[in-house]
């Protein structure tokens, strides 16, 4: 049996860092229902029933993913599943941390186990294509989810962002774009006011990834000039580094592209 690497590992490879926003996503679900908790236990309402939550190992389960402790979490999200196995917010969050890990096959049983208890959660839809698109022969599943999750949240950019990706890899070059698009035009709110033309609020690291995969659309295109720009912006407007190979990717296709004779 394979042995799988403890958490230091996966902070070296730098994993917590690229999947820091299912986290935040996943807090801010549970920050909700954390401000709602009293008393030992709650009451809530879930795709039309009632189920019990206990506060305490609820809490306690928050608290550890709040640290970005994932292995102790997934052990608290496993004991207040114990006491209600059909709370879908609790399996979201033990695939956040399976997610966080790079424990694609686990994640994705708890997902679909999320998804099985609350169908109409576009954040677990969205998160679900997204792993769905780091298995094995899953595009298909990928496409299903994420259409699910943009009919219930068309104006969420996440969703656009993995559609984009999920088009690349179908090498559905036009749709990639549109969707790559649409992500940074939902996040990269404007202003005259500041230094680099965006609102304080935009989230710039998210830009970041967003503007990333825009470029790779424009470059599957054979539009450089446009994949520069957008490359540019990642480094102008939200002070992030390009990967090398993205700027290598752009240069060699302008190399690689027809001189018309001269004379």
């Amino acid at each position: 049996m394979a042995v799988r690497p403890g958490p230091a590992a996966f902070q070296r490879r730098g994993v917590r860092v690229r999947r820091i926003s299912l986290a935040i996503v996943a807090l801010a679900m549970l920050g909700a229902l954390a401000s709602g908790c009293g008393g030992g236990g709650k009451v809530i309402v879930q795709n039309g029933e009632q189920i019990s939550v206990n506060r305490t190992k609820y809490l306690k389960a928050l608290d550890l993913q709040r640290k970005q402790d994932w292995f102790n979490a997934l052990k608290e999200w496993d004991e207040v599943i114990k006491d209600e196995p059909r709370f879908a917010l609790a399996h979201h969050n033990k695939a956040v941390c399976y997610d966080m890990m790079n424990f694609v096959p686990e994640a994705l049983a708890e997902y679909e186990l999320a998804r099985r208890y609350d169908p109409n959660n576009s954040i677990t839809l969205n998160n679900l294509g997204a792993i769905y698109l780091r298995a094995d022969n899953r595009l298909n599943s990928a496409f299903d989810a994420l259409q699910e999750a943009l009919k219930l949240d068309p104006y969420r950019p996440s969703i656009h962002y993995n559609l984009a990706a999920a088009y690349l890899t179908s090498k559905d070059f036009d749709k990639a774009l549109m969707h790559a698009d649409t992500a940074v035009d939902l996040v990269a709110a404007p202003s005259k006011e500041t230094e680099n033309g965006l609102q304080k609020s935009v989230d710039l690291p998210m830009l970041a990834r967003y503007l990333l995969r825009q470029a790779e659309c424009h470059i599957e295109r054979s539009e450089m000039d446009k994949a520069r720009k957008a490359l540019e912006r990642v480094e102008k407007q939200c002070r992030e580094k390009v990967p090398a190979d993205l700027w290598a990717r752009v240069g060699s296709a302008e190399s690689t592209e027809e001189v018309p004779p001269r004379g």
